[in-house]
């Protein structure tokens, strides 16, 4: 499966134009970017293939993502979109291998390619130095999940929002985020992963959480889950209701 994975070839490099950072609040089912869950589609597409009882692939949101105008084309495909990231696999025995990711879309929005190259630790290629919030996402219904089904979780700081200021009242400002396809787990594990700088002075801090497919949201988190410094040190628990479900 990871000879799967790993294996993916990007034949074409991009032209790439300033980075189009992901506005905050833009609501594409709970992303800052749409161009990140299309590049988790298209990987977890390729690894069912290949394997029907896939593990977990998470791929990382803000701060790590960028996104790019390209001007190239696959063959005779063109280019609109190169989105470079983090992200990790997860075995099933626990272990975990953390990569790098590029992938490709076309002027539709449609993931065309997408290739990663794990990264090799002994070498010293690691991830860069972050304050990690890792947890684990279920829900409520005795029910499977479909295929193609995807965590979407944020942290969000709601300071601002909650004051009625800043660019964004709704959603807040998206700190850190994770999507997350699972061929086997549930409940589902996530990790967002923070800059190991970043200052938590003056914020107000929430996890927000949902189980979408394709456009449609089946479970979430009814509340943005409110979190401090110390709820950082042990695995968060969020457990999700049914979509339009009533209040319980």
């Amino acid at each position: 499966m990871l000879l799967r994975l790993f294996g993916l070839t990007l034949v074409a490099a991009g032209i790439a134009a300033p980075a189009l950072a992901p506005a905050f609040g833009q609501d594409v089912g709970g992303v800052s970017s749409s161009a990140l869950s299309r590049c988790a589609g298209r990987v977890g597409l390729e690894t069912r293939q290949s394997d029907a009882a896939f593990g977990v692939i998470a791929l990382d949101g803000m701060p790590w993502l960028t996104v790019e105008r390209t001007e190239d084309s696959i063959g005779t495909q063109p280019i609109s979109t190169t989105v470079t990231g983090t992200g990790e696999y997860r075995r099933r025995n626990g272990t975990t291998v953390p990569f790098r990711f590029t992938c490709v879309l076309d002027d539709r929005g449609q993931a065309l390619m997408f290739h990663a190259s794990p990264l090799i630790r002994r070498l010293g290629d690691v991830l860069p130095p972050a304050i990690v919030v890792e947890g684990m996402a279920t829900y409520r219904e005795k029910t499977t999940l479909p295929k193609g089904v995807e965590l979407r979780v944020q942290l969000l700081d709601v300071a601002k929002s909650a004051a009625g200021e800043g660019p964004d009242e709704r959603g807040g400002e998206v700190l850190a985020e994770q999507v997350v396809r699972s061929g086997w787990q549930t409940p589902i594990p996530f990790a967002l992963r923070l800059p190991r700088e970043t200052s938590f002075e003056g914020r107000r801090l929430v996890i927000a959480a949902r189980l979408v497919l394709a456009h449609q949201v089946l479970f979430e988190l009814r509340q943005p889950l409110a979190v401090v410094g110390t709820d950082f040190l042990k695995p968060i628990e969020l457990v999700l209701d049914k979509a339009g479900a009533p209040v319980r």
